[in-house]
This record gives C-alpha cells, sequence and structure tokens, in this order.
C-alpha cells in the first residue's frame, strides 16, 4: 500500500514481537507508525479512520472454534467487542475492509447488526480456493435481507425450530471395518 502512494498507515497488533520488528523493518517508511494494541481497546478517537483494514484478525480469533455453524458466546462476544471498537473508529463514510477465507454465510452473521451502523458488500476472488474481501460502509443502512439475517439471529430459533426431529439416524457403524485392504 504505501508504494502505491498510500503513506499514512496506521499499523496495530496484539503482539509487541510484531511491532517491533515490523517498525524497524518499515522504518524508512515516513508516515506509517506501528502500535501495539486489542482490537477490542483501541486507543484512537472516535471516527479517526477513513479506512481500516483487518486480514486475518478476526479469523485468528475464531481459531478455536470447533463449528462455524455456531460462534461459541466467549468468541462472539470477542468479536462484537472488536467490531464495535472499529466501527466506534471510522468516520462516516468510512470503510472497514475485512479479507477472510471464511464464507459469506458464516462471516455475514457476525457482521450484520445495525448498531455498528454499516451497509455490508462483499466480493469473491480466486477459483477452488476462494477468499472473501467485506466491505462495510460506516453510516449506511444495513440491506433489506441484512437486516433481516440479524433480526433472525437476535431472535434465537423458533419453538418449532429447537423441538424439530432429525430425519437422519444417528451413524453407529462403523464402515472404515468394511473395506478390504
Amino acid at each position: 500500500m504505501y508504494e502505491a502512494g498510500y503513506h499514512s498507515i496506521t499499523n496495530i497488533d496484539y503482539s509487541s514481537v510484531c511491532i517491533s520488528t515490523r517498525s524497524s523493518m518499515y522504518s524508512s517508511c515516513p508516515g506509517m507508525t506501528w502500535h501495539q494494541m486489542d482490537v477490542r481497546q483501541l486507543s484512537f478517537s472516535d471516527a479517526s479512520f477513513d479506512v481500516i483494514l483487518e486480514k486475518a484478525t478476526l479469523d485468528a480469533m475464531m481459531v478455536e472454534e470447533k463449528s462455524p455453524w455456531e460462534v461459541s458466546p466467549d468468541t462472539a462476544c470477542f468479536i462484537h467487542q472488536a467490531l464495535s471498537e472499529i466501527s466506534r473508529c471510522l468516520k462516516p463514510g468510512g470503510r472497514f475492509v475485512s479479507i477472510t477465507f471464511a464464507q459469506p454465510f458464516f462471516r455475514k452473521r457476525l457482521y450484520a447488526r445495525s448498531e455498528y451502523d454499516w451497509s455490508i458488500r462483499h466480493q469473491s476472488y480466486g477459483e477452488g480456493f476462494e477468499y472473501f474481501v467485506f466491505v462495510m460502509t460506516k453510516g449506511e443502512e444495513l440491506s433489506t435481507q441484512d437486516a433481516a439475517l440479524e433480526k433472525s439471529l437476535l431472535e434465537g430459533p423458533s419453538p418449532a425450530a429447537a423441538s424439530a426431529v432429525s430425519l437422519q439416524q444417528e451413524d453407529k457403524e462403523d464402515f472404515l471395518s468394511y473395506i478390504d485392504p
């Protein structure tokens, strides 16, 4: 980004080792600053940034999740704190760009909250091994579809869905035992 002409770049990382190493590596880049801090407690003023870019920070927060279908309450809280801080630090009309391998079905569930005060767009890149770029624009409303997603997530499953009977019986056979060598 620096070589492309973007010189006012603020970098943060939780790791002081990373910050120290990168700060030394890019010391010849005036305008680029490095700060060790937790994304859940950013020390920047409200509406400080036109663009906030994250690549795999949220993925790292999700690494201990056992299933992408259901995020644990602790991780959901952790990510909510991070996204609240990111939203707070964006200027009106500012953009939060998130780059991830997480499919839109899973990631939009985290981003679609009206309290963040942003709209959500996404694009996929690559074939076979895609990655996704999400762009949230501060001050724009969620789309009708994203607002419905937020509502369904906040309301939780309906009583009928919670008591639904599975149509598939549990596998109790060891199919691998029947394979001839």
